[in-house]
């Protein structure tokens, strides 16, 4: 479907070249220059989407957001503020006008067009950045699953950005951020301290540069707090620059089992079955869209005593319909036997939980660093068959770094 875009700029070199850039990658381009004219101009032309400056004579941006969500018709209008202003105070504004995003110029088209898609399309993108357990496996026989710990980002319809896990894989997400030169608000979900989860923090670009704001999630251990937790493995017996040393601002918060709305979201926790204190995640926009992270948790077959009932149905219901499940596999049946008490699950065990739970789809993660390429292939189609001999509707993806989902 051909989509319709308004861009409205007082500046004529910029719509000239907005409007050639958009309409060469499929879009229906108008542009216009006097924004007094918007409303007349919107009912005559119906588009999906407004792109406009803040910076014009007369009628700012401001007052344009604020006349075009006056009028019930245009309800279902897309706002995307493109602007060189990149003051936090300016995009809280907008986004409290009706925005349903805020861009700092200059921005490459790519990068705005899969912004745009997934504005209209109301898009939820679950990216894989890192989706080996336990330690980084860089060797030539790991190259298709990769070898990056955990980590996945989950980028909302209106730019909201969660980040399950500080593995390694967010070293190569931290670059990815960095390189688009804008300020970000990011919120950092903590699965577990174990070493495999927090060993790229260290090394997470946006965490030095100032004005970027993240909000680090997860649970205290004892008498340890989470900015311990995550400090620690950076104080000078270990490494060279301490925590007091990032330039963002960065915001530690405790959570246990809760329920939550962080930047609109709806997030939810659940105590897994680990060592040590560790937190599941359900992740669920406004329109129901869903994805839930359930790193490190070990789900015991019946034939070896079997998981506790309360907590199998406890899970089965935080999970219940969830769009993507992301859950930790590290281990074939046979496998498991010899690992018992070690935290992880078998992949039979993890595919009995999503089809109870109703998951669309399920991501196999969390590999064994033993496992291969090969051993990975392996897996993946054992999942599809159990899913085609059940005749189950859910998808299966065993994930590699950079497997996108959208959602």
């Amino acid at each position: 479907m051909e989509h319709k875009i308004l861009i409205i700029d007082d500046d004529q070199s910029q719509l000239h070249l907005l409007k050639a850039g958009l309409a060469k990658r499929g879009y229906n381009v108008t542009t216009l220059s006097n924004p007094s004219d918007t409303l007349e101009h919107m009912a005559a032309n119906k588009p999906d989407v407004v792109l406009v400056d803040l910076m014009m004579p007369e009628t700012d941006g401001f007052a344009v957001m604020k006349n075009i969500k006056s009028q019930p018709e245009f309800a279902d209008v897309k706002i995307i503020v493109l602007s060189s202003k990149s003051f936090a105070h300016d995009e809280s504004r907008a986004l409290s006008l009706g925005a349903n995003l805020y861009i700092t110029k200059p921005v490459p088209f790519e990068v705005l067009k899969e912004k745009i898609d997934r504005i209209v399309s109301n898009t939820v993108v679950v990216k894989c950045w890192g989706a080996r357990g336990t330690y980084p496996t860089p060797q030539a026989e790991y190259l298709k699953y990769g070898g990056n710990t955990p980590c996945f980002s989950v980028e909302f319809s209106k730019g909201e950005t969660f980040i399950f896990d500080a593995g390694t894989g967010i070293i190569n997400l931290g670059n990815s951020l960095a390189s688009e030169k804008r300020k970000l608000k990011l919120n950092l979900l903590i699965s577990h301290p174990h070493w495999d989860h927090i060993q790229g923090f260290p090394f997470f670009k946006p965490a030095f540069m100032q004005g970027n704001e993240i909000a680090v999630y997860g649970s205290a251990h004892g008498d340890i707090s989470l900015l311990e937790v995550i400090s620690g493995q950076m104080e000078s017996i270990y490494f060279p620059i301490t925590i007091r040393e990032f330039a963002s601002r960065l915001y530690f918060k405790e959570i246990r089992e809760a329920s939550q709305t962080v930047d609109g979201i709806s997030v939810k926790t659940i105590l897994l079955n680990h060592p040590g204190n560790t937190l599941g995640f359900r992740l669920t926009d406004n329109s129901g869209k869903s994805v839930a992270y359930i790193t490190d948790n070990e789900l015991p077959p019946k034939e070896m005593g079997g998981m506790d009932q309360f907590f199998r149905d406890k899970l089965v219901t935080f999970l219940k319909g969830v769009d993507l499940l992301i859950h930790d596999t590290t281990y074939f049946d046979e496998e498991y036997k010899s690992h018992v008490g070690w935290g992880h699950s078998p992949v039979s065990e993890v595919l009995g939980l999503a089809r109870d739970a109703g998951a669309k789809s399920l991501c196999i993660f969390h590999h064994d660093p033993a496992h291969t390429d090969a051993m990975m292939d392996e897996m993946d189609a054992f999942a599809k068959k159990f899913v085609a001999d059940n005749k189950l509707a859910m998808t299966i993806c065993t994930a590699t770094e950079q497997t996108v989902f959208r959602i």
